[in-house]
């Protein structure tokens, strides 16, 4: 069964999480997601570690289902082979800074003039325009300046840093929400699109129940003052008896109901929004209750109760848990050097689709001499783009 996006290519400039995250996707889905990549070293997470016989884990899991062309976009040789690629091209994704491939001669101008239905995505820190275009960041950094850092954290005490890349994670998704809408007009009209999608807006637009408190009163929300993150005893984190911990969000009166009568405790019913000094001893009493049983004995207690309480697992717990392994969250997939390695699957269950891993990985450069052959280039000529520098890698063909 041909999947959704077969017959869809996109050229990925992109590197480390962000833009690699999200043509995953779409190589996941069918596309055929050429990496274009530097000829020496490559993708920074080629070489981050932890290592599986000596293969990125991180790069694994980026990077199945694509090709790997290895090229030099410093050359005009290089720059050539890139619009020739593109005007068999649906999508292309960049991941510089702002004003790069303008420099290069490949912005989305010169790109379009060659392809006019071309989907040009930049994914950018802070956009392309504005007083941070060119600022250097990291995810802490955005989500400092987008203020949402600001609502991590327990209420009197300082921000906490997240263990997931928020800001990349979110822009790589808004980029391929873009990409499949703009696909979709051009498929419409033969008119392509320019995005300009900014891991900063992402942040900010993401920011829904924050920033519908402050319009609505005026006043910034800080750690802590929101229903969900603390505010009252019916949402927070709870210590339980072997040092584990539980968290508890029974926002809706009857989880809470539930939950007052589970504990005994059918005289907090009506006082679940109490604050002050009454809420903070209700705090108290109730981290008591839960720490007179481990996190697993309250668990299989309350969870069934519809209380909505759920233990804190670390990774490898969530990872190996019941629920992750019937929803497939992990799969198992033959890479030629690393073997038999676990990669993170794609979180779209859809109807008549298997996101097989068909392709792992590759070397850098691994598909770089059948790219050029696929776009009509003859042997001797290729030879001489290796020798020149404008191309390198492998042919996985030769062997």
């Amino acid at each position: 069964m041909a999947l959704p996006l077969e017959g869809i290519r996109v050229l990925d400039l992109s590197r480390l999480l962000p833009g690699p995250f999200g043509t995953q996707i779409l190589a996941d889905f069918g596309a055929d997601v050429i990496k274009i990549e530097d000829t020496e070293h490559g993708d920074g997470f080629r070489h981050a570690g932890p290592n599986i016989n000596g293969v990125s884990a991180r790069h694994m899991t980026l990077n199945r289902n694509k090709r790997c062309l290895s090229l030099n976009l410093k050359m005009q040789e290089g720059r050539q082979i890139f619009l020739d690629l593109a005007r068999e091209a649906d999508v292309v994704l960049e991941q510089f800074r702002p004003g790069v491939m303008e420099r290069l001669g490949l912005g989305y101008e010169a790109v379009r003039a060659v392809r006019p239905q071309i989907v040009y995505c930049s994914l950018s820190g802070f956009g392309q325009d504005g007083p941070y275009r060119t600022l250097a960041a990291h995810d802490p950094n955005y989500m400092s300046l987008s203020g949402i850092l600001s609502l991590v954290g327990r209420a009197g005490g300082p921000p906490a840093l997240s263990g997931l890349q928020v800001a990349d994670l979110s822009g790589s998704l808004y980029a391929v929400i873009g990409i499949l809408i703009a696909l979709r007009e051009a498929e419409r009209t033969g008119n392509g699109s320019y995005l300009d999608i900014a891991l900063f807006d992402s942040l900010i637009g993401s920011a829904v129940t924050a920033a519908s408190s402050y319009f609505g009163t005026g006043k910034a929300p800080q750690r802590g003052e929101e229903r969900h993150s603390g505010r009252y005893p019916f949402s927070d984190i709870y210590e339980t008896s072997d040092g584990e911990y539980l968290t508890l969000c029974a926002i809706e009166g009857h989880f809470w109901r539930n939950l007052c009568k589970a504990l005994g405790r059918e005289d907090w019913i009506e006082r679940q929004y109490v604050e002050g000094p009454e809420g903070e001893e209700m705090r108290t009493e109730m981290a008591r209750i839960f720490r007179t049983r481990t996190r697993d004995q309250w668990f299989a207690e309350l969870g069934p109760l519809d209380t909505c309480i759920a233990p804190v697992l670390s990774l490898g717990e969530a990872l190996e848990s019941e629920q992750a392994t019937i929803r497939r969250s992990v799969r198992m997939h033959e890479h030629p050097e690393a073997g038999s390695v676990p990669v993170l699957s794609t979180p779209i269950a859809m109807s008549g689709v298997d996101l097989a891993v068909r392709r792992p990985a590759g070397r850098l450069g691994e598909d770089t001499d059948a790219v050029l052959r696929d776009l009509g280039y003859d042997t001797s000529t290729i030879a001489a783009l290796h020798r020149s520098g404008a191309v390198s890698g492998p042919d996985p063909d030769a062997a």
